[in-house]
């Protein structure tokens, strides 16, 4: 019922989600057809972080990865960050844009799709609670559960973050791993996920330092993959 309300609200394909220009109700992801061609799609991404790699690179694992170790399988991303998908996603998160969590699960459905990806759950990186009130909604989650309508999977919303901590964008790798560290826990030992497929739902994956959190805590269950996607993301900052 929320959904249908939402849908008459905001109705989709009407107005292109970028520049809000007029389009058909036959367009993809609600994009008009210049807005979808500037998309940066990850078609070659590393093989472990999933950033962006270019056509001249040789291996399907980029420098960084080389020499780091990650506690979650493999991360996929769907488009590379730049100023129009920064003002999507701000949209999306601060400005009460919930419908967009539709048009972002499609793409990044096509994504795992595309990459052959098979999961059995899905798992929403979480919100501290004061974070949330403040929101009032967990973007993550949003995207979750059309992933989940899409695809015909559970969500396990079983990660809870304990430390609301700040925002890590001017910080290293390094640094970033250090402040996440303990911040996570699971709200319940859910003996499901013994040799499943994990899927870690995030809209921006910088570093890795929350997934790789967050896998650290799930491998004690012992899933059998832990995969992470997140709608957008940038070169290595490494």
């Amino acid at each position: 019922m929320i959904n249908d309300f939402i849908d008459y609200i905001y109705p989709r394909n009407i107005k292109c989600i970028l520049c809000k220009n007029p389009i058909s109700k036959n367009n993809s992801y609600s994009l008009c057809k210049d807005c979808f061609n500037k998309l940066k799609f990850i078609k070659k991404g590393c093989s472990k972080c999933g950033k962006p790699l270019t056509d001249f690179y040789k291996k399907d694992i980029c420098l960084n990865c080389e020499t780091k170790e990650y506690t979650f399988t493999r991360a996929l991303s769907c488009v590379e960050y730049y100023d129009n998908i920064h003002k999507l996603i701000y949209s999306f998160k601060y400005g009460l844009k919930t419908y967009l969590s539709y048009n972002i699960a499609e793409i990044m459905n096509d994504k795992l799709k595309y990459e052959n990806i098979d999961f059995d759950y899905i798992i929403p990186v979480p919100l501290h609670k004061k974070r949330l009130k403040k929101r009032g909604y967990n973007q993550a989650l949003l995207i979750a559960k059309q992933i989940s309508k899409i695809r015909k999977k559970e969500v396990l919303d079983i990660v809870v973050r304990n430390e609301n901590t700040p925002f890590l964008s001017q910080l290293s790798r390094e640094e970033r791993l250090k402040k996440m560290k303990n911040v996570f826990t699971l709200t319940q030992n859910n003996n499901k996920i013994y040799k499943k497929n994990l899927l870690i739902v995030d809209d921006i994956f910088t570093t890795g330092a929350t997934v790789n959190e967050i896998s650290r805590n799930l491998i004690k269950l012992e899933p059998s993959k832990i995969y992470a996607i997140s709608f957008a993301t940038g070169k290595n900052i490494y």
